[in-house]
């Protein structure tokens, strides 16, 4: 069985931590051809990041397209990523999943496309991670929890048993959900929140316990 070639779309922070996971992946076993990474920054083409080329932008994606081809979008904030990857869908470009090998999940998870899932994550049983979904490193995911589309989790998030985030959900790092809380869509949980009760849509919330201080435009 071939590898497959892969690029990182970003050639940001996340998209260096990302090019760890494949390597790590490789490590065990070779199944990615770590093309290099595509940026929108002019500037970055032609260049190396971390001992990788940075291609060209999405342009090069779409001339270079073929069945061994694929991608993985590397942009951390919510609603930039779903503009890039409406494009890339727009371009029938395929989506590969990213997932550390030292991650901890059960048989009984249910992933969808282009999720990036860092070092240390312990997802434990019928949780649901929709796609495009980012998932930074020592988060936990309790049973039953769903993770909608274009959520991103930073590191060390806690999600609790029966929670559900909506799509374009953004978790700062250390936040806490107590059993069975929903949270609305394109709603940002600051770094360290509890939260304690539903919150709603496209709101930012802070605090222990968390207290909506924003409403989304």
């Amino acid at each position: 069985m071939g590898m497959n070639s892969v690029v990182i779309v970003g050639a940001g922070g996340f998209g260096r931590e990302v090019l760890e996971i494949f390597k790590a992946q490789n490590q065990i076993s070779m199944v990615w051809n770590i093309l290099g990474f595509i940026d929108e920054n002019e500037k970055l083409h032609g260049k190396e990041t971390n001992g990788y080329p940075v291609l060209g932008g999405l342009e090069w994606l779409k001339a270079h397209n073929n069945t061994n081809l694929g991608c993985i979008c590397a942009i951390g904030n919510c609603e930039i990523r779903k503009q890039v990857v409406e494009r890339l869908q727009a371009m029938g470009i395929k989506f590969y999943n990213a997932i550390h090998p030292s991650v901890i999940m059960s048989e009984f998870v249910e992933l969808g496309e282009d999720i990036v899932i860092c070092a240390g994550v312990v997802l434990t049983v019928n949780i649901v991670l929709g796609n495009h979904v980012q998932i930074n490193a020592n988060c936990s995911i309790g049973h039953d929890a769903i993770i909608g589309n274009y959520c991103s989790l930073l590191p060390m998030v806690i999600v609790n048993g029966n929670d559900q985030l909506g799509e374009g959900v953004y978790v700062g790092t250390g936040a806490n959900f107590i059993h069975e809380v929903s949270v609305g869509e394109w709603t940002t949980v600051g770094a360290g929140t509890v939260v304690i009760k539903d919150i709603p849509a496209k709101v930012v919330a802070v605090g222990v316990p968390a207290k909506v201080i924003k409403v989304k435009e």
